[in-house]
């Protein structure tokens, strides 16, 4: 992650331990450091999340992972995926995982899994690996980008 700006001071925020700590050199200093240096860590402390991840409505500081998800500089932050990405001049679009619809990688094994389904047995590994094989190579690149 990026640094971020304390919102008590304005300051920039360094999320990692400089290299010259005496324990931690280069390490995250994880959520609960990165609030108390905001001055927003209670005294009754926070859970690093809410169970299940099920924070309550209309609630922001019920856990670390909501206090923080609600600040700003952490909402605001891109991947680093991303921003490799739209440094080269591309759009960066994350699909929900696993999306029949959307994926078109789910698209390509659903297919395979039917060629699959509709041949013979295989009789030991090796037949296996081939048959996994044509039936990858079988499915029309049209029907992966529908």
């Amino acid at each position: 992650m990026h640094q971020g700006i304390n919102p008590q001071t304005g300051e920039s925020q360094s999320f990692y331990f400089p290299d010259d700590h005496p324990t931690m050199p280069g390490w995250f200093k994880g959520m609960e450091i990165i609030i108390q240096e905001r001055g927003l860590w209670p005294e009754s402390g926070l859970l690093a999340k809410c169970s299940g991840f099920k924070c309550p409505e209309n609630q922001t500081n019920c856990c670390c992972r909501c206090l923080l998800f609600n600040q700003p500089d952490f909402s605001s932050q891109k991947s680093r995926v991303q921003e490799l990405v739209e440094a080269c001049h591309h759009i960066c679009d994350f699909y929900p995982k696993y999306h029949c619809e959307l994926n078109f990688i789910e698209q390509y094994w659903g297919a395979a899994k039917f060629q699959f389904c509709q041949g013979d047995r295989a009789a030991n590994m090796n037949q296996l690996v081939e048959k996994v094989k044509t039936c990858l190579d079988k499915v029309p690149l049209k029907q992966i980008r529908q």
